[in-house]
């Protein structure tokens, strides 16, 4: 098993209300993969919480920025995170990977923030072949929401991450995540269970899609306000013990050694 994978959660919450009060941060991801260091899903505050983490981020030691979609509470900070990676502008570097419509239209992402950037490239759906460092990085389907949205798969030296964004439930979706086969699957649930008809998870479908997947390790996090009232910790224990893996509720500042992490659960 690789040594030297892990995440950082600068965030772990989602939805309008969520964010607007920050109840919980809304930064995204930071992964190291090794030597590759890659931030997913910078949302509003990510640049101040990377940088005030003990021991702090530094984004000119980011090798790209993934996008799962365009919304406000993934985004907000893109600009921002862009400009450190980059100096200011002033030295051009890194990669950025978002769906097309990130690039175009009504985006957050500006044009002058991603000509900073040495590389950009539209993640496709359903593709594969793009690369940063030792990182391979795969797509989902278009997952079903409001903007174009999709799925990350990472590989790192025999290391599977998937990311499941925001949309819908959907049974194509979910066979798509169980075909790559990941060891760590993280998981946006924004919702507990309620008839609303939007495009996000509650917890059982996001339970459901764990019970399918069969990940070694289920991280939830990207948590809206009637998710956090039902304490997603206790939740996640409750899947752990019924399913035999490994299931975490990610919080603000939680860094997770993710090959550790899976190789106690193989044993």
């Amino acid at each position: 098993m690789p040594s030297e994978a892990r995440v950082l959660f600068l965030g772990s919450g989602g939805a309008r209300f969520v964010v607007a009060r920050q109840l919980r941060a809304s930064g995204g991801m930071w992964f190291h993969f090794g030597a590759t260091q890659v931030q997913v899903d910078p949302g509003p505050g990510a640049l101040v919480r990377a940088l005030s983490h003990v021991p702090a981020r530094n984004p000119r030691e980011l090798d790209a920025i993934v996008l799962s979609h365009k919304h406000l509470d993934h985004a907000g900070d893109i600009n921002a995170m862009i400009e450190a990676m980059t100096a200011g502008g002033f030295r051009r570097r890194g990669a950025l990977f978002a769906p097309r419509d990130a690039f175009k239209g009504a985006s957050l992402l500006q044009p002058y923030a991603a000509a900073f950037v040495e590389r950009c490239e539209i993640l496709e759906p359903s593709s594969a072949g793009y690369r940063v460092g030792e990182v391979n990085i795969a797509s989902s389907p278009l997952h079903h929401h409001a903007v174009e949205t999709l799925g990350i798969h990472f590989e790192y030296r025999g290391l599977r991450v998937a990311y499941l964004p925001c949309g819908r439930y959907d049974e194509a979706i979910v066979a798509d995540y169980a075909a790559h086969r990941p060891d760590v699957l993280i998981v946006n649930v924004l919702r507990f269970d309620d008839t609303m008809q939007v495009d996000h998870l509650t917890w059982s479908q996001a339970r459901a899609i764990v019970a399918s997947v069969r990940p070694s390790l289920a991280i939830f996090q990207h948590f809206g306000t009637k998710m956090l009232e039902q304490n997603p910790a206790r939740l996640a224990q409750e899947v752990e013990d019924d399913l035999g893996l490994r299931a975490i509720a990610a919080y603000d500042g939680l860094e997770i050694d993710l090959s550790t992490q899976v190789a106690a659960v193989r044993g």
